[in-house]
């Protein structure tokens, strides 16, 4: 076989294979988003009906939004309600700025962390700390970025209560500005609904299991039972580790679409975007680089096969681009249903899978070249985390809390 009927042939089968990858994708995501509800379908219960409710936010170095996040907590309606804001180790305003808003509403109390106790994700301890300050039935854990609408609580509570549920996590509507965050955040959405299948969590045959750092709704004693963020002390992945205890203990979770009622402005620009994934992309491929290698190639193989496949001299070629694209046109149009992505945004996808691959890349050098993740002003080694990490094994005992 010649040189070129061998590149004929590869790209052929490569485009097969970018073909099936976008069209079972699109489907995937078709067929999964319409068994979620979003917060706006959802009838509130009464106040009667409603559980008492803790937010627990953990917040460090937010000054430049915590102030509007926390005004919307306190804002929320809902009855028997309270907030506990955790300032973890901020250098800047933050600390200050809940003390201000502490004093003018009695609901929030605020928990100020001096250090980090060894053995610690410093989020993951806050957060620890602010549910033992909480008296609420369910605690509903949240970042200090995120805006919420006054009806979101109600509604995600009574989508857990109706639904038996003993977790709710609920999406996040990301607000953009221009064309480059559009395209990053499109793309990551994309693959994190069809990676994630967030519609298979409530399935206790599956170990399909989801979280949000926005909105992670438990319930109290679901919570205890699963070992808490003790459990969870050095996971990296918090709110995806909070679904999996949940799960693993028996418990039940629900996913509810935002419909706008949960934002917040994430990073800003594409070089923002890309730094902010910088201590999660690693750690989502399990730390592992030949993981890391699979996923980008078979990411860039299926993202940029289908321009060269348009292009191909063989009509069986391009008719697979053909179907490449049907099925990236598909996956960009259920996610415009839920997300700040418009269908015709499918066309930049190459665009979007090749800086999310190098953001991927450049996570996983920056991690292996340290040595390990800074977060939050802390470092925490390879080695400690890959111990660390939340998996399907016996759920651990809750160790004595730190002061």
């Amino acid at each position: 076989m010649s040189l070129g009927a061998w590149c004929q042939s590869a790209l052929l089968a490569a485009a097969a294979l970018s073909a099936l990858f976008w069209l079972a994708g699109g489907f995937v995501l078709y067929s999964g988003v319409r068994r979620l509800r979003g917060l706006g379908e959802i009838e509130p219960l009464p106040d009667e009906a409603l559980p008492s409710v803790s937010i627990v936010v953990a917040a460090r170095d937010e000054a430049a939004r915590v102030e509007e996040a926390v005004h919307s907590l306190l804002a929320i309606d809902y009855p028997r309600l309270s907030v506990v804001a955790v300032d973890d180790r901020s250098t800047d305003g933050t600390g200050a700025i809940l003390d201000r808003l502490a004093a003018a509403d009695a609901r929030l109390r605020v928990i100020h962390l001096a250090s980090l106790p060894a053995g610690w994700i410093g989020k993951c301890r806050a957060l620890a700390e602010g549910e033992a300050a909480a008296g609420g039935e369910w605690i509903l854990f949240t970042d200090g970025d995120v805006v919420l609408a006054p009806d979101a609580l109600r509604r995600a509570v009574s989508h857990g209560i109706r639904g038996g549920a003993d977790h709710v996590a609920v999406g996040i509507d990301v607000e953009v500005e221009g064309i480059g965050e559009a395209v990053f955040v499109a793309y990551f959405l994309l693959i994190f609904f069809v990676t994630q299948r967030p519609w298979g969590a409530s399935d206790p045959a599956t170990r399909d299991h989801i979280g949000i750092g926005a909105f992670n709704l438990v319930r109290r004693a679901a919570y205890e039972r699963a070992g808490g963020h003790a459990a969870l002390r050095m996971e990296l992945l918090d709110d995806l580790g909070l679904g999996l205890i949940v799960k693993r203990s028996g418990g039940t979770t629900l996913f509810a679409l935002p419909d706008g009622r949960v934002r917040t402005r994430w990073h800003a620009g594409i070089g923002g975007l890309i730094r902010g994934v910088e201590k999660n992309a690693f750690p989502a491929m399990d730390l592992r680089v030949w993981f890391t290698a699979y996923a980008v190639t078979m990411q860039l193989l299926t993202s940029l096969v289908p321009i060269a496949a348009l292009f191909a001299a063989s009509p069986w070629t391009r008719a697979l681009g053909i179907l490449a694209w049907s099925g990236v046109f598909l996956a960009y149009s259920v996610t415009a249903g839920y997300a700040r992505v418009r269908t015709w945004q499918a066309v930049l996808m190459p665009v979007g899978a090749i800086l999310f691959a190098f953001a991927i890349v450049r996570s996983a050098a920056i991690t292996l070249s340290r040595g390990g993740v800074t977060w939050r002003g802390t470092f925490y080694p390879i080695a400690d985390l890959r111990r660390g990490r939340a998996r399907w094994s016996a759920p651990q005992k809750r160790p004595p809390r730190s002061s």
